[in-house]
């Protein structure tokens, strides 16, 4: 059996990281002259900095959702039926967007605007995604050290959507208003409900 204490040592450790995360986004966000993210070149103490605290708060929040699996002790097996397709689905997409995106623009590159792909029905497909998923992981574990941990990954992942918009407006001028103008920050619900339409449509004359 596991200690309890080695379960909340890793809570508190994320819960630390996920929360000076926050902060600092935050105060990039409100602070003129300081930004943490999007990081400057990699080995920046601001690089080193986000992504410690990032994967720190990520990595602590899927150790405890194993740790106190069942910890709340509230809901039932039926949990898996929304929760389950909600992480997968959630993660899914969060791994497609790489593709879409690139590994250098996932890294603070300026590698060119994206607006194909996911990134027609969402200017942040990846953090949209990625908070859905962490909703699905605080259903499926049922632990309320988990759901903690997931709301305060899923606060950073708003703020870093919001952070980047100058950066990006900065880079990319007139482009990113424009492509601003015609999508919503996280997810475009008319898009994808007309997506649906087309594709059933599709299936009817096919």
């Amino acid at each position: 059996m596991i200690d309890p204490s080695f379960t909340y040592s890793i809570f508190a450790a994320g819960l630390v990281a996920g929360v000076t995360l926050d902060v600092l986004l935050l105060c990039t966000l409100t602070a003129p002259g300081f930004r943490i993210w999007p990081t400057p070149e990699p080995g920046s103490w601001q690089s080193l900095t986000f992504w410690g605290l990032f994967r720190g708060g990520m990595v602590a929040t899927f150790l405890v959702a194993a740790l106190d699996w069942n910890g709340a002790g509230l809901l039932d097996g039926s949990r898996f039926i929304v929760g389950a397709p909600l992480f997968l689905i959630g993660f899914g997409i969060t791994v497609c967007g790489y593709f879409n995106l690139g590994l250098g623009n996932t890294y603070c590159g300026a590698e060119g605007l994206v607006s194909h792909g996911l990134y027609r029905f969402s200017r942040n497909p990846q953090y949209a995604s990625s908070i859905t998923g962490l909703g699905g992981l605080a259903i499926c574990t049922n632990s309320w050290l988990a759901a903690v941990l997931a709301m305060v990954m899923c606060a950073a992942y708003v703020l870093m959507a919001l952070v980047e918009e100058a950066w990006l407006e900065e880079r990319y001028g007139a482009s990113y208003r424009d492509y601003c103008e015609c999508t919503a920050r996280f997810l475009d619900v008319p898009a994808v409900a007309a997506l649906i339409e087309r594709k059933k449509i599709s299936d009817q004359t096919s």
